[in-house]
């Protein structure tokens, strides 16, 4: 071991000092809040997400169900059935929504005008008008025998459609209430997780010291 390695063994200690005496403990603290409440974030999203495909899924197979006897009708040169236009009415838009406020959500962090959250309005006018095709149809089907067909659909598949619509309304009224709390109650939640992130990442204050007099 010559003399040159000691020099370099000496700088390297003193880049280590250095880094050390540059160290800010807030700056750490910071950082680490911002590491504890991203996951959060992300897994926030995850639920979302997860719940417009499902709307996106469903709506889909009941505009292709209610489609198929609305271009059933057009081709027989029957008059269009009021059930399944509103029915493919309700699912266009359903499967539209999901879409766009998927899409939509990303864009979230960028402007707060991209926060979809504050449409929760919008969910909830979806959500009955689910409630409302789930109500209509199952007056017709639900006590149908299955061998008595309606305007040309099958009573038993249209049994199965009918259940469709109610978990489609499950779905839209989770998303509007969701809305709801993340709109009026989100600021109290975020605080919330902030205080978690300071006591797990902030310094404990140091106890006053007692002073006793002579």
């Amino acid at each position: 071991m010559g003399l040159s390695t000691f020099i370099e063994l000496g700088k390297t200690a003193a880049q280590g000092k250095q880094a050390m005496d540059s160290f800010n403990p807030q700056t750490a603290t910071a950082l680490g809040k911002k590491a504890a409440t991203a996951p959060l974030k992300v897994w926030e999203n995850i639920p979302r997400w997860v719940v417009r495909g499902l709307q996106l899924l469903l709506g889909l197979i009941v505009v292709a169900l209610y489609g198929h006897r609305v271009d059933a009708d057009r081709k027989a040169g029957n008059a269009q059935v009021a059930e399944w236009v509103f029915g493919v009415a309700v699912a266009s838009m359903s499967c539209i929504t999901a879409v766009v406020f998927a899409l939509a959500a990303p864009l979230g962090a960028v402007s707060d005008k991209f926060k979809t959250y504050r449409l929760f309005a919008w969910d909830v006018v979806l959500f009955v008008l689910w409630i409302i095709l789930f109500g209509v149809m199952g007056m017709i089907f639900l006590k149908r025998d299955d061998g008595l067909d309606y305007k040309g659909a099958s009573t038993s598949t249209m049994k199965k459609v009918v259940w469709l619509d109610l978990v489609n309304s499950i779905l839209w009224m989770a998303s509007g209430v969701y809305g709801f709390v993340k709109k009026f109650l989100g600021a109290k939640v975020d605080s919330v997780g902030g205080r978690v992130a300071g006591r797990l990442f902030g310094k404990k204050a140091q106890p006053a010291k007692e002073v006793y007099e002579v």
